[in-house]
């Protein structure tokens, strides 16, 4: 039974993976459309050259909020892709900066929405800062579902174990085993970069399903 959920687990993470790449990808497509025609099909393009050759430098700078909002707009939709393919929760500070960044520049000369964006902006810068992991040390372990993909692994413990070739730890242990002729069991630990994995349970087919990950250097 174990087996049977952890493969209908695996299963709907890769449906899940190449959904949310179908997704990014009509992001960015629409995104790259819009932005060539924004660019190169806008009046707002001559309209601001028109207005700084003119002098009238007040106007200039009410089209030029008018140019940059959607172009930040662009960078959110760039951004989110990014965050929907590499699933890095840093990414999400990003977005949140460039959105509030975006709606500062809309509020213009609104005291009261500047000042709620600028406040936001500094807890965000706060939070970023003093309460995510950083430098984690070696000799830090956590228990973990080996269905991680290393590349959030990698972030949560600051190591660099290669995911090229692999997505999830899970693949990785099986082809390292395999490779090394190792028989994956309870307690058989593997050296692998700058980590090591300790099996500490299998199932039934002799399939890791927990892990503990230990930082060595």
């Amino acid at each position: 039974m174990t087996t049977f959920i952890k493969r209908a687990e695996l299963f709907l993470t890769k449906i899940s993976d190449l959904f949310l790449l179908a997704i990014s990808f009509t992001l960015l497509v629409i995104s790259i459309v819009l932005f060539f025609e924004f660019l190169f099909l806008s009046p707002k393009m001559v309209h601001i050259g028109e207005i700084v050759l003119s002098g009238h430098m007040k106007d200039a700078t009410e089209s030029l909020k008018d140019l940059i909002s959607p172009l930040l707009m662009f960078v959110i939709v760039v951004e989110l892709v990014i965050m929907l393919i590499k699933h890095q929760p840093r990414i999400v500070f990003d977005v949140l900066l460039i959105a509030i960044a975006r709606e500062i520049i809309i509020a213009g000369y609104d005291f009261k929405n500047v000042l709620l964006g600028t406040l936001s902006l500094l807890i965000l810068f706060f939070i970023r800062k003093f309460l995510t992991i950083k430098n984690v040390p070696p000799g830090t372990a956590v228990i973990i579902d080996p269905y991680i993909t290393i590349e959030s692994l990698n972030e949560m413990l600051g190591v660099h174990i290669p995911f090229e070739e692999d997505k999830y730890l899970i693949d990785l242990i099986e082809r390292v085993a395999k490779e090394r002729g190792i028989v994956l069991k309870r307690r058989k630990t593997l050296d692998i970069a700058n980590v090591k994995i300790e099996i500490l349970d299998i199932d039934e087919k002799g399939k890791p399903i927990l892990v503990r990950v230990i930082k060595t250097a």
